[in-house]
């Protein structure tokens, strides 16, 4: 069996960092002849004036290189996932510009830091008189979409998880009738627990024992459905791994 082991985020920046800022990637976006990723606006500037990719020197078109680099939201996803407060943070960067540029159609955004703001939506064609106004850009673009409706979590965000004791066999849930457990067994089934996403399955399963007064000869377990969890397993990695809906 494949032993897991744990790595720190800092070993894995050289996947999740723009090579042309030194930052987290925003809006990745991936050259599609060597797959090489940056932020969109780094590429865009960096492709204004040349043709070759920077961390490889593959060429990347001829005339028109931006019509070989691609949006990579899955690759976006992750870096939001790993990087705790990224997407809160690029967030709220988005709903100051925007606040501070209320007109930003036909403006050019200025350059920031190695986190800042994407390169701003085209500006919408014109439309006739009659039509409804056009959005500057979608919800994400403008900072609207909060962590919950992205679905990512933080590390301080309190989670609402249901607990339910697990009976293995019906023989066995007799036999706990049997011993005088009768009152235990006409408990709801169903019970549910406030807590941070940060907290581990370890210190859960700690604070089962002592809430129900399990003895110590007793080992408590923590199952998601059928499958035992990691001790450090954290509530926000079981939301990640398995298929999970707020």
């Amino acid at each position: 069996m494949h032993r897991t082991t744990r790595i720190k985020i800092t070993e894995l920046n050289p996947h999740l960092m723009c090579a042309l800022c030194g930052g987290y990637f925003i809006d990745a976006t991936t050259i599609v002849e060597c797959l090489h990723s940056f932020c969109k606006t780094c590429i865009v500037r960096y492709l204004e004036t040349n043709k070759y990719c920077p961390m490889c020197d593959v060429q990347v078109h001829k005339t028109r290189p931006l019509l070989s680099i691609r949006s990579d939201k899955t690759l976006q996803d992750i870096v939001y996932k790993l990087v705790p407060g990224l997407f809160k943070d690029e967030m709220k960067r988005r709903r100051d510009f925007y606040a501070a540029y209320p007109i930003a159609e036909g403006e050019h955004q200025p350059r920031g830091p190695p986190l800042a703001l994407a390169v701003p939506p085209p500006t919408p064609q014109p439309l006739p008189p009659s039509a409804p106004a056009v959005p500057n850009g979608s919800n994400e673009d403008r900072g609207e979409v909060s962590e919950q409706d992205k679905g990512n979590l933080t590390d301080d965000e309190i989670v609402s998880l249901s607990i339910e004791f697990y009976e293995g066999s019906r023989e066995e849930k007799k036999g706990t009738v049997e011993n005088g457990d009768l009152e235990k067994e006409k408990r709801s089934g169903v019970r549910f627990l406030r807590c941070p996403a940060a907290m581990t399955v370890m210190h859960l399963a700690k604070f089962l024992r002592n809430k129900m007064d399990v003895p110590s000869k007793y080992k408590v377990e923590v199952l998601y459905e059928d499958e035992p969890l990691k001790e450090y397993y954290t509530l926000m990695d079981i939301a990640y791994i398995y298929p999970w809906r707020r």
